[in-house]
């Protein structure tokens, strides 16, 4: 089983692996942005809406804590990894770009042991963290989301 992070605009037209019949999206899009159709039939689809900040954004005061991913939202999310790992799902994640939000899942799922379908991301830190709080995996608070990652592409 893998997982896969894409742009939006790829679930639409199916610009993703493959993922077969035992398979899981998971939808991550800001808030009141409508969620694209997947083309694809997943046996499970989920869907969250969050921005893609990290905490020094709301530390600043740049976003309010509610604009952010949210503990419970961190939760249910690491639940459908561990669901989708014990039921050996193919595990598709998109957010606006495919990057930030989606890549800070794919990288956790990685980390848990799925196989890395080796897309480009640079992980939102705050995301990825609050991830591996509730799978209670090491992670780094004080990790920088602008050196998060880089060190796996080469720019």
């Amino acid at each position: 089983m893998w997982i896969e992070n894409v742009p939006a605009s790829s679930i639409a037209s199916r610009m993703h692996h493959d993922a077969g019949p035992n398979s899981m999206l998971i939808q991550i899009l800001d808030p009141g942005v409508g969620f694209p159709t997947p083309k694809h039939d997943f046996l499970e689809v989920h869907q969250f809406s969050f921005l893609d900040i990290e905490t020094s954004d709301v530390e600043l005061g740049h976003f309010p804590e509610e604009c952010a991913i949210q503990k419970h939202q961190a939760e249910e999310i690491a639940m459908l990894l561990r669901r989708a790992m014990a039921s050996r799902m193919n595990v598709v994640v998109h957010c606006h770009a495919g990057l930030c939000r989606s890549g800070a899942v794919a990288e956790v799922g990685v980390m848990m042991g799925f196989q890395d379908a080796e897309r480009h991301r640079i992980p939102n830190v705050r995301v990825k963290n609050m991830l591996l709080e509730a799978l209670d995996m090491n992670f780094n608070p004080n990790e920088s989301p602008l050196l998060t990652g880089l060190d796996k592409y080469n720019f």
